[in-house]
């Protein structure tokens, strides 16, 4: 009897907490009811065999024997059950993330979510609205959600049995189908590659609208329901937005602070609102960089304020955040001309600032957005304006999601990143329009200046003599350099650079290695030269602030790649110019000399 009365006493104190409007904002809200006949509106939080917890209106917990409520209470829970279970073994998540379809929209609240690579996470789906749900993902490329979906359609009577999840190569993962007011949960272990993984629901005439991207990264996005609010004027100074009427509002599609959220260039005004996570307490400095006025908030706080009408100034400032969610609010407006937003933070004791926008750089302009390509079969590849690999520069994606920038002007990899390739809307029309930066992340740039010189010992500074000109289509010197073009080799079609530097020949062949449990993702690259033996002849394999031997041929460089040297020729690392710089000595054998290097991610 005394048990009895205890749970009845948990029914009534859950009871007693009703809200005056007993509409909860909990997604998983429902009339419960007991087996003495008294209801209470509240969502369900959690559940085991024979209790359930409940969430009163007013955010209260309650936990209740399961053998108290109602049968049909006990059946909704056993379906609960069965669509939040967790994975025997899967262990605790890294990462919980909680995505609410929001209320007659037919949308998540979340179109950007972001995970670690091989990383576990547990994905709530939170069905706040009057139709069933449920959340697929894919694998990378464009429109592998929307044909998951299209395959979806075609089980008919059979979809609802089987939640509208089809049988397709492209689906990863997936949760059960979402009553109304209820939710879902999905245990899985992100991808170890890097990029932007769609996911859709894949019930009959949702996936048009309802969709969005997970995106893996080992840069995990700070920002998370990111909105804007647009506004249409001329302005001198940011206006007192409260009192002007929007001209639109959404979420902002890329996670990050981003003007091609609009199809606006001049007077036009954006109030984005979100939140940012603080890894760690302490003092954050926070930067923008606009044209023409811009301002940041943290918690209704200025931090920041580049206000005015004015070209791409850059303005910091700093706030003391404790460790958690903070809102966080930049106000932007355009009068004229050319258009730019950068937003950065600094982190407490770091001296490297992180880009919040999709402008990556206070001095790289905004890049326009929508064209991205994608390598899925073969080898993708760009010759363009590409930001940090100069004029003449040759994208390559390789399908695996590995990048390469070759600059054909100085015969050297430029970049190498991870993740997705490059947006190609910014010269889709033309060149002139400026230089577009990696789509992806984790960049690592290469050395700059020619690859191979002779210098009269390992103490000679680096000659810049060798740099392509505007005589560059006459033969070349004795010791200058002549760009030979590319052939394209294997399945994947992949770009193996020539050129000549004086009598020698030179093979630059690049092919990407996936990352696996026993070794990091790479690029090996293969240099084979080939011509009369040379005297005092090195290849300058790497510059940084820092490099340091990690073993006899495998070189940590600035704390951000490794890289294995495997030649003839001993490394060796000296400083030049108040750098480091990594030179290996070209030793020919048969007139051939061969150097490959394994460059990885830290």
């Amino acid at each position: 009897m005394r048990i009895l009365a205890f749970h009845l006493s948990i029914f009534t104190f859950l009871c007693s907490l009703k809200a005056k409007d007993e509409n909860s904002s909990d997604p998983g809200a429902r009339t419960w009811s007991h087996v003495d006949g008294r209801e209470i509106k509240a969502g369900i939080v959690d559940a085991t065999d024979d209790k359930v917890t409940l969430r009163a209106p007013n955010g209260k917990n309650g936990v209740i024997q399961l053998k108290d409520l109602s049968n049909e209470d006990q059946l909704y829970v056993k379906k609960w059950l069965n669509n939040n279970a967790k994975p025997k073994d899967f262990g605790e998540p890294d990462r919980v993330i909680e995505i609410t379809t929001l209320k007659g929209e037919m949308k998540y609240n979340k179109p950007v979510i972001t995970v670690y690579p091989g990383k576990k996470v547990k994905l709530i789906l939170r069905n706040n609205d009057d139709m069933h749900h449920n959340l697929a993902i894919t694998k990378r490329g464009k429109g592998k959600d929307l044909k998951v979906a299209q395959e979806a359609w075609k089980l008919g009577a059979e979809g609802f049995a089987k939640d509208w999840i089809p049988n397709h190569p492209d689906l990863l993962y997936a949760t059960r189908m979402a009553d109304p007011h209820s939710s879902a949960t999905l245990y899985f272990t992100a991808p170890k590659k890097t990029g932007k993984y769609p996911y859709v629901c894949t019930l009959p005439g949702h996936a048009q609208v309802m969709r969005g991207t997970m995106i893996v990264s080992k840069e995990m996005n700070p920002l998370s329901e990111l909105t804007f609010t647009s506004f249409k004027g001329n302005w001198t100074k940011i206006p007192d937005w409260n009192k002007l009427e929007p001209s639109g509002t959404d979420h902002v599609p890329s996670g990050k602070f981003d003007l091609s959220c609009i199809n606006e260039t001049d007077s036009f005004g954006l109030v984005f609102r979100g939140n940012i996570e603080a890894p760690k307490s302490g003092s954050y400095t926070f930067t923008l960089n606009s044209d023409d006025g811009s301002r940041l908030l943290i918690d209704q706080k200025i931090v920041v304020d580049n206000d005015g009408v004015h070209g791409p100034i850059p303005k910091s400032g700093k706030i003391d955040l404790k460790k958690g969610l903070h809102h966080i609010e930049v106000q932007y407006f355009e009068a004229r001309g050319g258009e730019e937003l950068y937003v950065g933070w600094r982190l407490p004791g770091s001296k490297k600032e992180l880009a919040l926008s999709i402008n990556k750089g206070p001095s790289s302009g905004n890049s326009p957005s929508g064209q991205l390509l994608v390598a899925e079969n073969e080898a993708r590849i760009y010759r363009n304006f590409i930001e940090g690999a100069g004029p003449r520069a040759i994208g390559v994606g390789y399908p695996n999601g590995i990048n390469i920038a070759y600059d054909a002007n100085n015969m050297r990899i430029a970049l190498i990143w991870q993740g997705d390739f490059i947006d190609a809307k910014r010269h889709w029309n033309g060149r002139g329009q400026g230089f577009q930066p990696p789509s992806g992340e984790s960049v690592i740039a290469g050395s700059p200046g020619v690859p191979f010189a002779t210098i009269n010992s390992p103490n000679s500074p680096w000659p810049n003599t060798y740099f392509r000109n505007e005589n560059a289509q006459l033969p070349p010197l004795e010791e200058g350099y002549f760009f030979k073009g590319y052939y394209l080799i294997g399945q994947y079609r992949i770009p193996t650079f020539k050129y000549n530097f004086g009598k020698l020949s030179v093979i630059d062949e690049s092919v990407p290695r996936e990352e696996t449990e026993s070794s990091q993702a790479s690029l090996i690259r293969t240099l084979t030269i080939k011509g009369m033996s040379k005297d005092n002849l090195y290849f300058r394999a790497a510059v940084g602030e820092s490099i340091e031997i990690i073993d006899g041929d495998t070189f940590l460089i600035d704390d951000a790649a490794t890289m294995n040297l495997q030649s003839a020729g001993k490394p060796i690392i000296r400083e030049s110019e108040k750098k480091k710089e990594l030179l290996v000595p070209i030793k020919f054998k048969n007139n051939s000399a061969v150097i490959k290097q394994i460059i990885s991610w830290q």
